[in-house]
């Protein structure tokens, strides 16, 4: 009998004795999957995330044989529309709804990340129970933690990055992966990493980390970070060769009118004040744990995206997501790990508080997008009125500083989005440059600018005539606050735009502060 067969006899006997063959009870890697899938199905029963539906919806665009930057218009760079193509083809191949595929495919990606990190886990000597729970608790956060944000690329870049960052711990061990592992594993962090150019912080951090504690770049110039580079080089090429519209003309125009949705660097860390208490707490516990590189590894790749949520300065909950997350995971890395008492007290304090926010936030915002749920009852009532109002073939659109209530009323109510964008980008540097009254010189050509492109790019939507238009008028709006601005009169202002609204009447809503205009039938 050869050395391999008494290998797979060996590995099946673990097996019938409960065991997987890295020594993890069944039981537990079972209930780990089980809670992964309760998680995903939980997640099912609410309203798809705006950014979230806009991509998947878009993505069906681009399957026709649309242009990114041009039939779709994004600050945000192309790949995640590539990813989503794909899952729109699935759909129609399957004539199955495009929601539930993507739900799926993403349960899939997040199902093979927990299952790679644990492999990785097995190798650390970690005992199988503490690999167990930990592993419970990285499926709830995958799942129920990513809060409404299931999908968002962040919550995407947190799932393809795992592997990879306990990888890297384990070089810092002195124990290189296969190169299957390292290749796969690359490959996955370098795509998760092109989502943002803000993602560069993460690998930066860590690489820096390992090439401290090996005291050489051997480790960092790795199968591993070979793998992440190819895949960022490919990926700017495909830029150029498939999407060069968004280079050469969305690019300089979001680089002068999309800080409109900033906020200030003190509003943001005041804002993110707890996660950021909590960033530097799985820090300094993490520096103190030199038995555990992992924890430290984890910590610093949330940092790298503490500052890349810092840097977009727009405090969305998806932005602030992989900081809580990787700095929860390197807090229980610490708890299992650390023999020094004093420092796995204080992790295990600022666990379980980040593990209470996290609980509470989470509870309140899938309880409000669920069918009872307040998000959930008014975005019904949105879905029910477009199905009413417009056609099958026929279209609709916004004129909204936020993706709702375009997306995703869109995806539910299976009608045409006419716009070439989520929100009018545009708008809110218009109204913030307005509101600021006398302007300098450069502020006076960055409005010019703006409203030419708004006012362009209103007509041509317009011009489509679709037949249900939804203004948002409500007290506090996305990126522009309480600022009083009459959307309706800004674009009037144009006579050319004024002749084509004239050909439209108000009527009733069931959203507060959604104003809706229908078109004349003779029109």
């Amino acid at each position: 009998m050869t050395e391999a067969m008494r290998k797979i006899l060996r590995a099946i006997q673990t097996q019938s004795n409960g065991e997987s063959a890295e020594g993890l009870p069944l039981a537990a890697m079972m209930t780990a999957l089980v809670v992964l899938f309760f998680g995903g199905l939980i997640q099912s029963m609410t309203y798809l995330n705006h950014d979230v539906a806009w991509v998947l919806y878009s993505a069906e665009r681009l399957l026709d044989g649309g242009t990114f930057g041009s039939e779709i218009i994004a600050a945000n760079p192309p790949l995640i529309w590539w990813i989503n193509v794909p899952v729109v083809w699935l759909a129609r191949l399957l004539e199955t709804d495009p929601i539930n595929s993507f739900r799926a495919v993403v349960l899939m990606i997040l199902t093979i990340s927990l299952a790679a990190s644990d492999r990785i886990l097995s190798t650390s000597g970690m005992h199988p129970r503490k690999r167990a729970g930990l592993l419970i608790g990285l499926a709830l956060i995958l799942t129920l933690g990513v809060n409404r944000d299931f999908g968002q690329r962040e919550h995407l870049a947190l799932s393809l990055c795992l592997p990879w960052l306990l990888i890297m711990a384990r070089r810092v061990e002195g124990i290189a992966p296969s190169w299957a592992g390292a290749l796969v594993a690359g490959t996955a962090a370098g795509i998760a990493i092109c989502l943002k150019p803000h993602f560069l912080a993460v690998p930066v951090l860590a690489g820096l980390f390992v090439a401290f504690r090996c005291r050489s770049l051997r480790q960092v110039l790795s199968l591993e970070s070979a793998a992440i580079v190819l895949t960022g080089v490919f990926y700017l090429a495909a830029t150029w060769a498939f999407a060069r519209p968004y280079l050469t003309e969305v690019v300089p125009l979001i680089s002068q009118i999309y800080w409109g949705f900033s906020h200030s660097l003190t509003q943001e860390i005041f804002s993110q004040s707890f996660p950021i208490i909590l960033c530097f707490t799985a820090l300094i516990v993490g520096w103190k744990n030199k038995e555990a590189p992992a924890a430290m590894i984890t910590a610093l790749a949330a940092l790298g995206f503490l500052v890349a949520a810092l840097a977009q300065a727009k405090g969305y909950t998806y932005h602030i997501y992989p900081v809580v997350a990787l700095t929860l995971m390197s807090l229980a890395l610490s708890v299992l790990a650390s023999p020094l008492r004093r420092f796995r007290a204080v992790a295990t304090g600022a666990l379980a508080g980040g593990l209470l926010l996290m609980t509470l936030q989470s509870t309140a915002a899938l309880g409000n997008r669920m069918a009872g749920g307040a998000y959930g009852r008014t975005t019904a009532c949105l879905v029910d009125m477009v199905k009413l109002h417009v056609p099958k073939n026929a279209s609709f659109m916004a004129f909204s500083t936020h993706p709702y209530p375009g997306f995703p009323v869109a995806n539910y109510s299976q009608r045409r989005w006419v716009a070439t964008t989520n929100s009018r980008l545009p708008l809110p540097a218009i109204v913030r440059l307005r509101a600021a009254g006398d302007l300098q010189p450069q502020a006076t050509r960055v409005l010019a600018l703006a409203e030419a492109a708004e006012r362009a790019a209103a007509l041509k939507d317009m011009g489509q005539r679709p037949s249900l238009v939804f203004v948002d008028n409500r007290t506090t709006r996305h990126a522009i606050g309480t600022l009083p601005t009459d959307f309706i009169k800004f674009y009037t202002e144009d006579p050319d735009f004024a002749r084509i609204w004239s050909n439209y009447y108000e009527i009733n809503t069931c959203a507060p502060g959604i104003r809706a205009f229908k078109l004349l039938k003779e029109s």
